[in-house]
């Protein structure tokens, strides 16, 4: 989920236009400017700006979305006085692992794959 460095790369790109914009506004103070080019280009950086940030906002409104029944689902389950059954249990444990992985931590769990869970649970039928 770690989403951070997103949102900080839109503030970076923020941050570069207004910087841009600010060196624009003190070039038109010149004098004999041909101010036209300048508002020209301050309209141009603040069109680019529009652009990239309704991009962005629209590309992780799915995901944010996405994100918030997720967890709403996760917390109503956690806050719930019934015990998780296995499928649940199999899920948060999955879900754990692939954002360890994620973040490239080491598995706490392996996951066996099905014809080793079928010798598996062969060799546990036996006990």
């Amino acid at each position: 989920m770690q989403k951070a460095h997103l949102y900080e790369a839109l503030y970076l790109v923020n941050h570069g236009i207004d910087e841009a914009v600010r060196g624009v506004q003190r070039l038109k103070k010149a004098p004999h400017a041909f101010r036209e080019v300048y508002y020209k280009s301050v309209a141009g950086l603040e069109r680019r700006r529009a652009l990239i940030n309704g991009q962005f906002m629209h590309e992780m409104s799915g995901e944010e979305e996405d994100n918030a029944a997720f967890f709403e689902e996760e917390f109503n389950r956690w806050l719930s006085d019934d015990p998780l059954d296995n499928e649940e249990i199999y899920k948060l444990v999955r879900f754990l692992e692939d954002q360890r992985k994620k973040m490239g931590e080491p598995p706490l769990v392996q996951f066996l794959k099905p014809k080793k869970q079928e010798k598996e649970n062969i060799v546990l039928n036996k006990l």
